[in-house]
């Protein structure tokens, strides 16, 4: 063999070498375009039920707000009709109690309707626990509290002998 024939079959095998891996790289690459399309398509399908999604949220708070508007004017027609009626039956000295329930009309700048004044000077707020008597010594979060001492005796001597019995047997 020659020089030139083992540079035509070196170059040869180099360009089939290189088709080789042209092929190799096409396909891996291909596959990644293939993925690629698939990850844009899903995130355009997410980005359509997302502003469908919105939509929908906003149709639906829209829809409440004017039926809370229609039940705003309702309420308003039946104060209306007390008040009528209440000028109509009652006496008009009795009748002046119900006029300051008018929308329209505030009694005061801070308050709009009716108000009534409480003396609270007797009022205590709610408590979550039950106060503690001073002559006992134990607080109401006690695990003895409000129970007998002979039936706490009885009760763990109960809960003794049952363990004693299932220690026994175990």
């Amino acid at each position: 063999m020659t020089e030139t024939s083992i540079q035509l079959i070196a170059a040869f095998g180099l360009f089939v070498l290189g088709i080789a891996i042209g092929v190799l790289l096409q396909r891996t690459t291909k596959g990644d375009g293939k993925k690629i399309a698939r990850l844009q398509q899903k995130l355009t399908e997410t980005e359509d039920r997302f502003t469908r999604y919105q939509a929908d949220v906003t149709a639906h708070f829209m829809d409440t707000a004017k039926k809370v508007q229609t039940l705003n004017r309702s309420y308003k027609d039946v104060h209306d009709q007390l008040t009528t009626g209440a000028r109509k039956l009652c006496e008009s000295v009795d009748a002046e109690e119900f006029l300051p329930l008018n929308f329209e009309r505030q009694s005061d700048a801070n308050h709009r309707g009716h108000t009534i004044d409480i003396d609270d000077s007797g009022i205590a707020p709610p408590m979550d626990y039950a106060p503690k008597e001073p002559n006992k010594d134990e607080g109401t979060l006690s695990e003895n509290f409000g129970l007998d001492e002979t039936k706490l005796k009885e009760f763990d001597e109960n809960l003794e002998k049952e363990y004693k019995g299932e220690s026994e047997k175990g």
